[in-house]
C-alpha cells in the first residue's frame, strides 16, 4: 500500500491550525468585540437557551416613618431558545499536488497551508456577512424583474443601493425567491461582473452551461448554501417587529429595537447620532458603545465635520485595535458589510457568540483531518466547521439609524 495517510502530514497540518482560533477573532470588528459564552449550561442539544430580564425589579416607593412597603413582586422575564448554527467550508486537494507543490524552490504557495489560510480567512469574511445581515443570507435584492436572457449570462438587477462589497466578480451565490426559497436555477452561479451605475449584476453557471432564468422582485441572490442555515445578525435583532429567538417583538416592547432613523434621507452629523443616543437611552436605559456604520457614511460625518469647524474629526481606537471616527466620546467604526446609508448602534453587553468552542477548527472526529470519501481515490478533504449562534439577551439596546446620506 503506497497511500499518503494522515499520519504523514500531521505536522504540517498542526503547524498551519495553530493560530487559527486567536487569528480569527481579529478579522472583524464584531468578531473583535463581541464576548463569547461557552457555558454549557445554556445549551442542550443544539439549541441554546437564554434568560432574559425584561424589566428592573419593581415596588420601590416612599413610605410614612410608620408606613408599610409595597408588596414585593416577582421578576418580569421571559427566556429566548435558539438553534445552534454550523458554518463550513470544505477544501480539497490530489495527493499529487500536494507532494509536487511544495517547497520554496518549486512554488510559488505550497497547496496545504495556502488553502487552509484562505479557507479561513473567507471562513470569516462569511461569518461577518451573517453577524451584520438579518440572518436570512440574503445578499442583495431584485429590485427590477428581468427576463431569461437564453444565453450564456444573465442579469440580475438589484439596484444601485446594494452592497457590492459583497457581491464581488468570482463569488458563487444562489438566486432564490426570497420567502420561499425557491431555488431558479438549478446549481449555484458565478458572479463575472456588476454594473454599479445600472445596478445589473451578472452571472454564470459554475459548470459552464448556459445561464437562463427569470427573476422577480420576489427574488435575491443569497450566500451559496445557506438559505434557511445562516446564524443571527444585528438587523434582526434591531428590527421593530417580526419573531425573534423565538419571542414577537409586538408583544414585548423590551425585545424591540429603536428605530432613530430621520423620514427623509439626511446628512449624519451630531444632531442625528444625538437623536439616537436620547431615543435609545429612554427605553433601555444604556447606550450604545460604538455604532458600526457604512463606511461612505463615516466619510460623510467627517467631511461634514471639516466643512463647519474645517476639522476632519478625531480618530479613535476600539480595546481590540478597529478605528473609527470619534463622536463625541464613542466611535463611528466603518463596516463594509453593513447595510448601505446605515449605522447600528452596538450594545455590548446584550448580545454574544454562544458556541462550545472559541472559535472553528478542522474536523477531526474520524480521527484525521485530512480525509477520503470515494473508494480507493486519492484526492482528500478538509472540513473547517464551527457551531456557534449570535445572540441577544435583549433588544432595545441596539438603535438604528439609516435613511443616511453618502459620500460620493
Amino acid at each position: 500500500m503506497a497511500d499518503e495517510r494522515v499520519s504523514t502530514w500531521a505536522n504540517l497540518m498542526r503547524e498551519a491550525k495553530g493560530p487559527l482560533v486567536e487569528a480569527l477573532k481579529w478579522k472583524t470588528v464584531l468578531l473583535s468585540e463581541v464576548r463569547r459564552d461557552s457555558n454549557a449550561r445554556r445549551w442542550s442539544g443544539k439549541q441554546i437557551t437564554i434568560p432574559i430580564f425584561l424589566a428592573p425589579q419593581q415596588g420601590v416607593g416612599g413610605i410614612t416613618e410608620t408606613g408599610q412597603l409595597n408588596a414585593p413582586h416577582v421578576v418580569d422575564t421571559t427566556q429566548a431558545v435558539i438553534t445552534s448554527g454550523i458554518v463550513a467550508v470544505a477544501i480539497s486537494f490530489s495527493t499529487q499536488v500536494l507532494n509536487q507543490a511544495k517547497g520554496d524552490e518549486n512554488v510559488w504557495a505550497e497547496v496545504m497551508p495556502t488553502k487552509m489560510q484562505r479557507a479561513e480567512d473567507a471562513f470569516g469574511r462569511v461569518i461577518n456577512e451573517m453577524m451584520v445581515g438579518a440572518g436570512d443570507a440574503l445578499l442583495a435584492a431584485v429590485t427590477t424583474g428581468t427576463a431569461a436572457s437564453g444565453g450564456a449570462t444573465q442579469g440580475v438587477n438589484v439596484g444601485t443601493t446594494a452592497n457590492f462589497y459583497q457581491l464581488y466578480v468570482g463569488r458563487l451565490v444562489e438566486a432564490r425567491n426570497r420567502t420561499t426559497g425557491a431555488l431558479l436555477n438549478a446549481q449555484p452561479v458565478r458572479i463575472s461582473d456588476y454594473n454599479t451605475t445600472t445596478g445589473i449584476v451578472t452571472v454564470v453557471n459554475v459548470d459552464g452551461s448556459a445561464t437562463s432564468f427569470a427573476t422577480a422582485t420576489t427574488d435575491g441572490l443569497f450566500i451559496e448554501g445557506t438559505f434557511g442555515n445562516a446564524i443571527q445578525g444585528l438587523q434582526g435583532a434591531v428590527s421593530t417587529s417580526g419573531v425573534f429567538q423565538g419571542i414577537n417583538k409586538a408583544n414585548v416592547p423590551a425585545w424591540r429595537g429603536v428605530d432613530a432613523s430621520p423620514a427623509t434621507a439626511t446628512d449624519p452629523n451630531l444632531a442625528v447620532f444625538d437623536s439616537a443616543e436620547r431615543r435609545v437611552y429612554s427605553v433601555s436605559g444604556r447606550q450604545p458603545d460604538f455604532y458600526l456604520v457604512d463606511p461612505a457614511c463615516v466619510d460623510k460625518f467627517s467631511q461634514g465635520l471639516t466643512t463647519y469647524a474645517r476639522w476632519a474629526g478625531e480618530a479613535g481606537t476600539l480595546s481590540t485595535g478597529w478605528t473609527g471616527v470619534r463622536y463625541r466620546n464613542k466611535l463611528l467604526v466603518p463596516d463594509f458589510d453593513m447595510k448601505p446609508n446605515t449605522a447600528i448602534g452596538i450594545q455590548l453587553q446584550d448580545m454574544a457568540i454562544y458556541t462550545l468552542d472559541n472559535g472553528p477548527d478542522w474536523d477531526d472526529h474520524t480521527g484525521g483531518i485530512l480525509q477520503r470519501f470515494q473508494t480507493r481515490s486519492l484526492p482528500v478533504e478538509a472540513w473547517l466547521v464551527w457551531m456557534l449562534q449570535f445572540g441577544f439577551e435583549a433588544c432595545n439596546g441596539l438603535v438604528k439609524v439609516g435613511n443616511l446620506n453618502q459620500a460620493s
